[in-house]
């Protein structure tokens, strides 16, 4: 069973405008926010995965500079494990 939300004190020009978007798509007004909130949530876990990744990237980054002159440091993961990675994330859902 899904939760309701309440807003309050939405100004009435951005009620207008959303009302506007989804009947634009053909939507009803509720479908278009559950959408649009699902989109939301959807952009902050990637948002959090990547900030995740940036994290762990930097550690490697001081580790594998650490002791080198290089400009670019190398990351410690292959192509086919971020393919991979993207292929599980997607099927676990």
């Amino acid at each position: 069973m899904g939760v309701t939300v309440q807003v309050r004190d939405l100004d009435p020009a951005v009620n207008e405008r959303l009302k506007g978007a989804a009947a634009a798509k053909g939507l009803s007004y509720s479908e278009y926010l559950r959408r649009e909130l699902t989109r939301l949530a959807e952009k902050l876990r990637i948002e959090e995965r990547w900030s995740e990744v940036k994290g762990s990237h930097n550690v490697t980054t001081r580790l594998l500079t650490a002791n080198t002159d290089r400009r670019r440091p190398l990351l410690d993961i292959t192509t086919e494990e971020v393919v991979q990675g993207i292929r599980e994330d997607r099927d676990s859902r």
